[in-house]
């Protein structure tokens, strides 16, 4: 995308016929839309393998009787792959508080995407989604905001997602005093 847009700014500034420059402009918005397009396709493809294992560990510790659960998955910062993972966890594990956390490229320290469900009976004994999302973010400069039943929020740079999964474990275990 920035190759692209460092070529395009090339184009513009090169001295060349307006026909030429409107055919290579034309070029390269073609190959700039292949290249989104497989991004979107691999995106997708790797939101379904992490909806798979996030489903089979919400089974797992909805058969435990866990209170809430805290995962790390890998769907970037794509707030429409959260809520997708969010649905799963609403239907899956309806009575269980849910919070993923996703790195936009793992390990890179960059930006960190939050998101929260607490079904109602956890948001009536102290446990609220926004509150949630923002203490856990707070630990790496993020800020976040939602309802009490769900919320998601962003940090702009991560560099120690184990200890913002610390602070998001410490919070619900304040807050319900569930073993997660």
């Amino acid at each position: 995308d920035k190759t692209a847009g460092a070529l395009r700014k090339d184009l513009d500034e090169g001295y060349m016929s307006a026909v030429l420059k409107a055919q290579l402009r034309a070029r390269i918005e073609s190959v700039q839309k292949k290249a989104v397009d497989a991004k979107k396709r691999a995106l997708a493809q790797r939101v379904d393998k992490v909806l798979n294992v996030v489903k089979e560990q919400l089974a797992t510790a909805a058969e435990d009787g866990v209170k809430s659960l805290v995962l790390s998955v890998d769907i970037g910062a794509d707030s429409k792959a959260s809520q997708k993972v969010m649905n799963a966890a609403k239907s899956i594990a309806p009575e269980m508080a849910f919070m993923g956390l996703s790195e936009e490229e793992e390990g890179s320290g960059g930006k960190l995407l939050a998101f929260a469900s607490v079904p109602d009976a956890l948001v009536d004994s102290g446990l609220k989604a926004d509150e949630w999302v923002r203490a856990t973010l707070e630990v790496c400069g993020g800020r976040g905001g939602g309802r009490p039943s769900n919320a998601q929020g962003q940090a702009p740079e991560c560099t120690n997602v184990d200890e913002v999964i610390a602070a998001c474990e410490k919070f619900v275990a304040d807050k319900i005093g569930a073993a997660v």
